[in-house]
């Protein structure tokens, strides 16, 4: 094409254009002068962009936020799967029933193992005698003897040997490398102050229940999950003393029973909430009963590829004294804070033992130990509340009532006054090395929500009855 045909050809276009362009803008012009006059609330196109804005900042500061802020959004399941607890010398224990037909056994619950192991005849003939009858390994029809090739609670590795020594009630708890006895799984466990049990792994089905066994039967009979325990061949020290039959692991751990509860569709969420008070206490599956006097306060889970439930403390407390906050690191050294179900008291880290023994004996005007002491009802009033301040802002509050044990009559359920001078000693101990373990005394009159799948933990004062 010659450039002058271009020129011309592009010339046309532009006119074609120019005139297109002014029929478009009449007719928008005539349009709009056809309509209605609008109200000004009709208007909306501005209000929904600001609206949009608005929520798209929001979504963005969701995003930026803490992971603790986004927990405490989250929703707590309740559950109708709520069991009731019995407490025995600040214990406090749940009834399992396992195999076909059910067979009841009476377990310590908790947190801080992640092993469930009790007695089972005939492998164990020398085992102390406890609340229930050993489990008659061979009366279930439904029992499985794990295989060499197939053991599930042998897999300990270097992570839980170190997790478990040196923190308080977990003192010196091992997990022994385990090894193949006669074609069976062996499991061991011992503690430095003496106990120990072995085992072999059985896989059946189980729940929880009740004392009342015919109801109790008919619930395992739709609920039941298989579950892989320690069928204890071997008892010393204190297991063997012990009024349980054995114990209930409930750490964040897959083979413990809200995970396998939850594997199996038993339960809708895998959590679970204890709420403990001195003689009782309640064990929900898959939620919590919500029946709480404050609301449920939440913070992350604070250590990765372990298996104990550990927060972080920002902030301690005495009364409304306030420990010097270069004192928190030790409280999150090592394994950091583990909350531990299974540890009647609690043990705080010896390096703060200096201004928390200070801050005490200023409010209280009484010296601080760990041994009988004599209180009057007003004396007994002066003592401070303990207060954890975690990360994300929850409060946990622990009354004297609750640290300090009441050893003329344990099993009040309030402070109710008395007359003459009462003998209490204080359970709560500031001489661990590392890290810092809070026992079931924090726990009471509090329903603690172990939400395993979210990885974080609630807390609201309750009444657990």
């Amino acid at each position: 094409m010659p450039p002058s045909a271009r020129r011309r050809q592009l010339l046309t276009s532009r006119v074609v254009f120019i005139f297109a362009l002014l029929w478009a803008v009449s007719s928008w012009t005539l349009i709009l002068k056809s309509l209605p006059p609008a109200h000004p609330q009709t208007i909306s196109l501005p209000q929904v962009q600001h609206q949009q804005n608005r929520e798209g900042a929001r979504s963005l500061e969701a995003a930026e936020a803490p992971h603790n802020e986004q927990q405490q959004q989250l929703s707590v399941p309740t559950t109708r799967f709520v069991y009731p607890l019995h407490a025995t010398k600040g214990t406090h224990h749940a009834y399992l029933y396992i195999g076909n037909p059910p067979q009841r056994q009476t377990l310590i619950v908790d947190t801080g193992s992640r092993l469930t192991a009790f007695p089972c005849q005939p492998h164990c003939p020398d085992c102390g005698t406890h609340a229930s009858e050993q489990f008659h390994l061979e009366k279930s029809s439904s029992h499985e003897v794990m295989p060499c090739s197939s053991c599930m609670l042998s897999n300990t590795n270097a992570e839980d040997v170190f997790a478990s020594d040196g923190l308080g009630g977990l003192r010196g708890r091992k997990q022994f490398p385990n090894s193949c006895y006669s074609g069976k799984c062996e499991i061991e466990q011992s503690y430095t102050e003496g106990s120990s049990w072995k085992a072999f792994e059985v896989k059946d089905k189980v729940w929880i229940g009740t004392d009342d066994e015919k109801s109790s039967m008919k619930e395992h009979e739709s609920h039941a999950a298989p579950f892989v325990f320690g069928c204890q061949v071997t008892e010393e020290g204190l297991f063997k003393e012990q009024y349980a039959d054995g114990i209930m692991g409930l750490s964040m751990y897959t083979q413990t029973l809200a995970g396998s509860f939850s594997q199996f569709n038993s339960i809708p969420h895998e959590s679970f909430s204890l709420c403990f008070n001195k003689v009782s206490g309640q064990l929900a599956l898959g939620g919590t009963v919500q029946n709480h006097s404050s609301q449920m306060q939440f913070t992350p889970f604070a250590k990765k590829n372990t298996w104990y439930y550990t927060v972080t403390v920002k902030s301690v407390y005495v009364g409304s004294h306030k420990l010097p906050g270069a004192f928190m690191q030790y409280m999150n050294d090592f394994k950091g804070t583990i909350v531990d179900s299974g540890t009647t008291d609690t043990f705080l880290p010896q390096k703060i033992a200096k201004p928390f023994i200070k801050a005490w004996e200023g409010i209280s005007g009484r010296r601080y130990t760990n041994n009988l002491q004599l209180y009057t009802y007003e004396e007994f009033g002066k003592l401070p509340t303990i207060t954890f301040e975690l990360e994300g802002g929850l409060r946990w509050e622990v009354e004297p009532f609750n640290y300090m044990e009441d050893v003329s009559d344990n099993t009040r359920l309030s402070q109710t006054p008395w007359h003459g001078k009462r003998g209490f000693i204080s359970r709560m101990y500031v001489t661990e090395p590392k890290g810092a373990v809070l026992g079931s005394n924090t726990m009471m009159n509090h329903d603690i929500y172990f939400d395993i799948a979210n990885r974080r933990l609630g807390v609201a004062k309750a009444s657990c009855t």
